[in-house]
């Protein structure tokens, strides 16, 4: 265990702290943080005024809103053999010799100079590359070539020339494909090459080109050609990856979560007095000190997203054949190439990218029951859910409204509970929107950590939109809902302004829990219904769940699955109430993921899902009809909540 170095200057907590930067004053004002960094006022102390007139009324606003544009990068990456070689090689040389250059980026092959694209336009780049790929034929039915080159600052491989001129054509169409007036591509214009080692010291020459030398490039026999983004916050800084996980104590500190990176500036490292340093979190995109041994360096390229692999050939080894053992363990090999694409130890709100031509998932092992999803038709039927297509044409529900939770404590206070909880677990309220009381758990306070109750604004955004259902005369017949405590008091706001809390019971659904993704290490001790009954919520004792929570404690799952799980839930629900109008309450992703096969679509690549959920705000709704036998998302009955931030008032800044 990674030892916790101690804090020289400590700060005070969220709640009580006075003292804040231009940059913190105009993120709690409620300005974007993109828009707050762009500006000098945000960087450099010249005074809150100043800050306001450049963030709030600039003319070049739109310069400053546009943090829409990421760097594209187009290359061909080795798979296989070849690809653990090359890993070997990378771990060796670090270990005995430090980090160089070529660390920082996975084994690759540039095609195209970095370009910068708006994030919109990620999938028509794809496409744009798949079009050229099919126009391509026939893939390269030989190992490429390449050619060991070794110098006192430089070693790698370059590509021959007969294959150079393949990988370059490849290129050249691409960038006739995607490149318009608001998108600039250009060529690789040097000799194609992969980096081995470069910026090492000259001592190291001899060592590191004994390494080299034991490398086989003759092996080199599949690749892909991939398309990636750049994660803008990357830019001059080292990427490290947390080890240990840290439950913040203050308030300028940052949450840490095994398997997430962390962005980090050298001169922060090189700086640091007491091995506390700044360092954004690619998984939240929260920013604040870190101790620094509960992290490790790491290759960029681990940090980038995945938008699209394609085969650039599809040869197998001598010793592979198709029934061989050995093919399992190079296709795991390859999973664990520096991607975001197959990371399942940790995700981000710009989640781990599922690509449609990929056949990774079927190799990602699943830890208990292997085939929880190949098997979740024949458990619809074991559970009373009948066949799909009996279902569409015998459902007569009508109406299903599909809900997101309320404003949550965690992200409005930050670290909250080593304030609001004494020595003995009592909970001491610190904030007017902070509940009077929370239930008794269990696991105690820290059973909060990962399961957030409400803010009392959270509460009240519930309640108006139960008032609009009201209003319209919506009657609810039967209510599912995800085990999280804040989709809980959700639901049970909601059935409280429709007077109907005490006539229908709320059905505790562990199926329509968040993408296990972003829970890698374990799944939230949730309060038991017992427990959730005894703090007054009317939660059905009787249901049976569809999916329950041990299912879901064995399984992890692709963004695929997420959408076949969501999407059995949402049809097992169905077939309970046949006639009636449905509320399920969930998450951002549950709007998504539930409405989406109903409607007939597929599912989304995870890039796609994350942005979408993106613009899901607390306690959105979407109301399904169905129409001619066929389900369709309506516009909903109530119209959506707006509301603007508002920062903590100190009164004593009234004495100064």
């Amino acid at each position: 265990m990674a030892t916790l170095p101690p804090r020289r200057n400590p700060t005070p907590t969220k709640i009580s702290k006075q003292h804040l930067t231009p940059l913190q004053i105009l993120l709690q004002m409620g300005f974007p943080k993109h828009r707050v960094e762009k500006s000098p006022g945000g960087y450099w102390p010249q005074g809150r005024s100043i800050s306001i007139r450049l963030v709030a009324g600039t003319r070049k606003r739109s310069l400053l809103d546009d943090n829409s544009r990421e760097t594209i990068s187009c290359t061909a990456c080795p798979t296989g053999p070849f690809l653990q070689q090359l890993q070997n090689f990378w771990e060796k040389s670090l270990a005995l010799y430090g980090w160089n250059g070529a660390q920082n980026y996975l084994p690759h092959i540039t095609l195209v100079s970095f370009f910068k694209a708006p994030d919109e336009d990620a999938l028509l780049l794809a496409q744009g590359l798949k079009s050229v790929m099919d126009r391509q034929g026939a893939v390269l039915n030989e190992p490429l070539k390449l050619e060991t080159y070794t110098s006192p600052n430089f070693m790698g491989f370059f590509v021959a020339e007969e294959h150079a001129d393949y990988l370059k054509r490849i290129a050249m169409q691409y960038v006739k494909e995607v490149s318009n007036a608001t998108i600039s591509v250009e060529p690789h214009v040097k000799s194609l090459h992969l980096s081995l080692a470069y910026q090492f010291p000259s001592s190291h020459f001899t060592n590191l080109k004994a390494l080299v030398d034991e490398l086989d490039p003759i092996s080199s026999s599949t690749w892909e050609v991939r398309l990636y983004s750049r994660d803008p916050r990357i830019n001059s800084k080292q990427v490290h990856k947390v080890t240990h996980a840290y439950n913040p104590t203050e308030a300028d500190e940052l949450d840490l979560r095994v398997g997430d990176y962390v962005y980090i500036s050298s001169e922060a490292l090189a700086n640091s007095p007491d091995g506390w340093v700044e360092g954004t979190s690619w998984l939240t995109g929260l920013s604040g000190l870190l101790p620094e041994s509960f992290t490790q360096r790491t290759a960029e390229t681990d940090a980038w997203t995945l938008h699209k692999k394609i085969s650039l050939n599809q040869l197998a080894s001598p010793s592979e054949t198709k029934n061989s053992p050995q093919k399992n363990v190079q296709s795991q090999a390859a999973n664990k190439e520096h991607s975001v694409l197959n990371n399942d130890e940790i995700v981000a709100p710009v989640m781990p990218v599922t690509d449609e031509s990929s056949d990774s998932n079927s190799e990602r092992p699943c830890s208990g029951k292997e085939n929880f999803y190949e098997n979740l038709t024949d458990c619809k039927k074991s559970k009373g859910v009948e066949d799909e297509a009996m279902m569409t044409e015998d459902c007569q529900a009508k109406n299903i409204f599909i809900m997101r939770h309320g404003e949550r404590i965690d992200f409005t206070f930050g670290s909250w509970i080593p304030y609001c909880f004494d020595e003995v677990g009592n909970y001491i309220r610190k904030d007017l929107n902070m509940p009077k009381t929370l239930p008794e758990r269990q696991h105690g306070p820290k059973g909060y950590l990962r399961d957030s109750p409400l803010t009392n604004v959270g509460l009240f955004e519930a309640s108006m939109v139960g008032e609009a259902l009201k209003e319209k005369n919506i009657a609810i017949d039967g209510v599912y809902c995800s085990p999280s405590f804040r989709c809980i008091q959700t639901c049970d706001a909601v059935l409280k302004a429709l007077d109907i809390s005490n006539k229908i019971k709320i059905k505790v659904e562990p199926g329509l829990f968040e993408w296990l993704v972003w829970y890698p290490e374990s799944l939230p001790d949730w309060l038991t219904v017992e427990e959730l009954r005894n703090a007054g919520y009317n939660v059905d004792e009787n249901y049976e769940p569809l999916i329950n929570e041990q299912e879901l404690k064995e399984s992890k799952e692709s963004c695929e699955q997420f959408y076949l799980r969501s999407a059995f839930v949402a049809r097992g629900v169905l077939s309970s109430y046949p006639n009636g109008n449905l509320l399920l309450v969930g998450h951002a992703a549950t709007l998504e993921t539930c409405a989406h096969e109903l409607v007939g679509r597929k599912p989304r690549l995870a890039n796609e899902m994350t942005k979408i959920i993106q613009k899901v705000p607390y306690c959105s709704l979407i109301q399904l009809t169905r129409v001619e036998n066929k389900w369709e998302i309506v516009e909903p009955p109530c119209t959506p909540i707006t509301h603007s931030t508002n920062q903590r008032f100190d009164w004593k800044v009234l004495l100064n």
